[in-house]
Order: structure tokens, then sequence, then C-alpha cells
């Protein structure tokens, strides 16, 4: 039986989370409500990436979901050709995805987009000039996350940039323990129930690495990335770029 929060919508949590078909039907709503900035910052991510937008490149939105940052970027009025390539493990999202861009790339004549129902860990990268993760990193082990940042980077044109946001933990336990509280509170506001972000929590203990900043940056500067900028940070999630 599929449990209804108090404010009459789906909940999400399973005993693990899991991206299945249930997640993504409903997850640019949960999204919204668990991601401080959401929408301003999908914003962000576009316009910041009209630095990288070149003619005839390629452009990578890893862990695209139902593709909101490819939709932010059919917005921009630029006159770049470019070619934007959705990849996600879930074939539901990339329907969604499909679906939800379809209008703004018919009235696009200058980009083209594929998608790739693929494990990131899987995935053969062509040559490119931008490549976007947007809470991706969360979900991936040391080691993943090691292997596919040195893909990133060797795929990547001289010049190229990978935007990145994802989930961090504080330096110390203090800071740790501040952010996380503040976190809480701020899904209270978004009318999530107190049961509802619990449950979130204990379906993310199997499912998600997070390190420091101090390992993020380590782990870009081995993977071949000498310098990075942070451009967001909110409680304790962190969006950087980094340019090859």
């Amino acid at each position: 039986m599929k449990k209804i929060s108090k404010n009459n919508t789906l909940s999400l949590v399973e005993k693990t989370w899991r991206f299945d078909d249930e997640v993504a039907t409903k997850f640019d709503t949960h999204v919204n409500q668990s991601i401080p900035h959401y929408t301003a910052l999908q914003k962000y991510i576009a316009r910041l990436s009209e630095w990288f937008l070149k003619d005839s490149c390629n452009i990578y939105d890893l862990g695209c979901s139902t593709g909101e940052t490819i939709n932010q970027l059919l917005k921009l009025k630029i006159s770049t050709k470019y070619k934007i390539i959705g990849v996600d493990n879930s074939k539901k999202m990339l329907d969604l995805a499909k679906r939800k861009i379809h209008k703004k790339l018919k009235n696009n004549k200058n980009v083209k987009a594929t998608f790739i129902n693929k494990d990131l860990n899987k995935l053969k990268f062509k040559s490119s000039n931008l490549i976007l993760s947007i809470l991706v990193f969360p979900f991936l082990n040391f080691n993943e996350r090691s292997k596919l940042l040195r893909k990133i980077h060797k795929s990547l044109n001289s010049g190229g940039a990978l935007i990145c946001v994802e989930k961090i933990r504080a330096s110390n336990s203090t800071f740790e323990d501040i952010l996380n509280q503040m976190y809480f509170d701020f899904k209270i506001d978004q009318k999530l129930s107190e049961k509802e972000i619990l449950n979130k929590a204990k379906s993310l203990r199997s499912s998600m690495y997070l390190f420091n900043e101090t390992t993020t940056k380590n782990l870009l500067k081995k993977s071949g990335f000498k310098e990075y900028e942070i451009f967001f940070r909110c409680f304790n999630f962190i969006g950087f770029i980094a340019i090859k």
C-alpha cells in the first residue's frame, strides 16, 4: 500500500532509496521540497553554462533525471549550435525528460538532444566542452567518484568545464550538527512531516556517500583539475565549477 503524506502527495520514501518509477513520477515535487533554492540553482547552472557552450560541441548532463537542467539550458537566448546528451540509469526519468523538453527542443533548431539509459560507471564519453553533474556524486562511493572524475577530465576539451552540485559534510562535528538541523528546519518549512524527514534519512543510509570540502577538492586535483570555484552554497549543499 502506498503511503500518503499529510500534504496529500505520495511519499517517496522506501526502505532503501532507489530512483524507481514511483520516485521518477514525483521527483520534481520532491526535489523542490528537499533542495534549498533548487529552482534558482537550476537557472544559475544554465547561465553559468553560457561560457562553455561552443558551436558543434557536446554537453553532458549526468544523472539528468527529469531533464530540468536541460530544460533551463533550452531557455537561454543564444545562437550557439551544440548537442546535449542526457544520461540516467532510470528509463522512466528519461521518458519524463523527453516529454518535458519536447516542445522547446522542437522550437530550438540550434540544439540537438539525445538520451542514454546507462549506468554512469559504464559510460564512454565523447569529447565534450561541458559536463553537468547535479546531485549525482553523493550517490557514488569514493572509488566510483574517482574513476568518473578522471573520465570527465580526460573527455573535456582544454578550457572545458565541469559544473557540479553535491551534498557535503561540514569541516567538524559542531558545524555538521548545526547545518543538518537547519536543513531539517528547511524541510519542515516545505511542509514535509517529521516522519517523512526521518524516514528519508533512514532510506539513504546505504545509498549516500558524503565527503567534506577538502576531500572533494583533493579528488578534483587528483583527477587533473587544478582549481575550482564555488558558485553556490547553502547548508550542506555546494555548487562548484572546475575548468580544465
